[in-house]
């Protein structure tokens, strides 16, 4: 009995090498990356995809210590977490995102015998879907948020016509009723003035809180630009300096001349208002640019064609992330009670709305601020199609789309994002729920837009089955992660369009309008506005 024993001992100490071997080969066809580390830090094993991600062989691998082999790695959480593993003899497992090879990575570190056992699990897709998803829900908060305030100022804006058709309308008939030499004839002409600088103004927030039209006409800016220069001149104190950079020749935009001065009027008054003591540095300038693919700033996108820059810096105290968020709102403003009405940035972002323009900001505490306003230049020898300019912004025409996505924060917010732009949405949720529609004839599609990763059915599958309902139907399939596999396919395709799924609210509308038209490079080479 003893003897039996004794051999099944032996005979399993000496299969021991055999199975190890065994499970180093099943290891080298996994697609994760494994690494054995000895209690001195030694690598003692890795396998083949351990090699690839590290660009290391196995040969000189082995038997080196690690921290020799990596130094990047000291003094990083992954050193804290394995000698915590190895100290601890207790798992610990962590993401970390590695900017060496641009993934993410969930490390797994298992206390051994041996020593410690590390799994490094690709997480890129998943983690990009997560960050993808919080992105896409701040951007519905602040869209929503951004059109309740809209509605909220065009209803008061209603209330102040209101009271203002009172005042302008009583101070016109003291002017009729007073005699001409009388001394308040000047006094009802001074409220008068006043009255109407602030219709004006709330015309400005209805035109933007409703999407009212106004009259465009083709002007060089920057004689517009120096006549609001002229009058800024005369009202800023003696404490501020003003400089002036105004190299925009041939800048012609779809302007009022009025709107040009709102704008340069209110953003350089915002500037030296933020200057401590009143005393600083305001710089306006004015040059032509020209973006190669759309572009998002803090509000608005820019298309890819020629724009006028009107950018004005100054030296202040400059402005926290969170304020910045805020600017933009109606009567918002940081200024002490009765010294502002928080309509100024509002105004301005309006009349930039209202032509297709963009606004960037760029602001620290005690760095200043920098405001750029972009608006399209359009050629000045070409026929204008002034509708095209509000297109830049919002392209749709009623086009009839379909969205396909199972998440429904991603649903909703992309449901409101291609709807404020004009197209006619359909969404679904189940991939399946859509084929069957369209194969049953039950829904006119102009352009499918759908997710990648769903259940049952992936966003590459659901577009090849509707080709074979629909071949020449346009597609664009949006995803965290774009794979060279997904390129190809949607290269075979044709007609097909992949979209980095957290780009989608900078770019899907502007994409869904290309796409629409058959992807051309441009969509406003025939618009008036300046080409390529």
């Amino acid at each position: 009995m003893s003897k039996k024993v004794q051999s099944s001992s032996s005979d399993a100490s000496a299969s021991r090498p055999d199975d190890v071997a065994q499970v180093g080969a099943a290891l080298d066809f996994a697609s994760d990356a494994v690494i054995l580390l000895r209690h001195d830090w030694r690598i003692a094993y890795v396998n083949v995809a351990f090699e690839r991600g590290c660009g290391h062989s196995r040969e000189t691998l082995l038997g080196r210590e690690y921290w020799t082999v990596f130094p990047h790695l000291l003094n990083t959480r992954f050193e804290t977490e394995a000698k915590a593993a190895m100290a601890g003899g207790a798992t610990h497992v962590y993401e970390e995102f590695s900017p060496r090879v641009n993934r993410w990575f969930e490390c797994r570190a298992y206390p051994c015998a041996s020593g410690l056992l590390i799994l490094f699990i690709d997480v890129t897709v998943r983690k990009s879907d997560e960050l993808t998803r919080v992105d896409l829900e701040e951007n519905l908060v602040r869209i929503q948020r951004m059109e309740s305030l809209g509605t909220l100022a065009g209803g008061v804006a209603h209330d102040f016509n209101n009271i203002l058709a009172a005042i302008l309308g009583h101070a016109g008939m003291m002017l009729e009723a007073l005699p001409k030499d009388s001394p308040l004839c000047e006094h009802m002409r001074q409220i008068k003035r006043a009255g109407d600088r602030a219709r004006e103004i709330v015309q400005r927030i209805l035109v933007y809180a409703r999407g009212g039209a106004h009259e465009v006409s083709q002007h060089q800016l920057r004689p517009l630009v120096e006549d609001s220069i002229g009058l800024l001149r005369s009202t800023l104190p003696a404490t501020v300096r003003l400089t002036v950079d105004l190299s925009g020749e041939g800048c012609v935009a779809t302007v009022d001349p009025s709107e040009v001065q709102q704008m340069v009027l209110n953003l350089c008054t915002n500037a030296w208002q933020a200057m401590v003591g009143g005393r600083g540095h305001v710089h306006v300038a004015l040059r032509a640019v020209q973006f190669d693919v759309p572009h998002a700033f803090t509000i608005g996108r820019v298309a890819p064609t020629s724009y006028a820059e009107l950018s004005v810096r100054d030296d202040g105290q400059g402005m926290p992330a969170e304020v910045v968020k805020r600017l933009f709102e109606p009567f918002f403003t940081t200024k002490p009670r009765g010294q502002g009405t928080g309509l100024g940035l509002h105004i301005v972002n309006g009349i930039v709305h209202a032509h297709g323009g963009a606004i960037d900001v760029q602001s620290a505490p005690g760095k200043g601020t920098l405001f750029t306003v972009y608006l399209p230049v359009v050629d000045e020898a070409a026929p204008l199609d002034s509708a095209a300019l509000a297109k830049v912004a919002e392209p749709g025409d009623g086009e009839q789309l379909i969205y396909v996505d199972d998440d429904p924060i991603v649903l909703m917010m992309v449901e409101a994002l291609l709807k404020k732009a004009g197209y006619d949405l359909r969404t679904y949720a189940e991939p399946r729920d859509c084929l069957d529609d369209i194969e049953a004839g039950r829904v006119t599609v102009q352009l499918l837009v759908t997710d990648f990763s769903m259940p049952g059915m992936n966003g590459l599958e659901l577009a090849k089955a509707v080709r074979a309902v629909l071949p020449r139907v346009p597609v664009i399939i949006t995803t965290g992660y774009i794979s060279d596999e997904l390129t190809i396919e949607a290269d075979r395709m044709g007609s097909v369009a992949v979209l980095q799924k957290e780009r989608s609210f900078e770019e899907l509308v502007e994409l869904a309008a290309r796409a629409l038209r058959g992807f051309p490079e441009s969509r406003f080479l025939d618009s008036g506005l300046a080409p390529l």
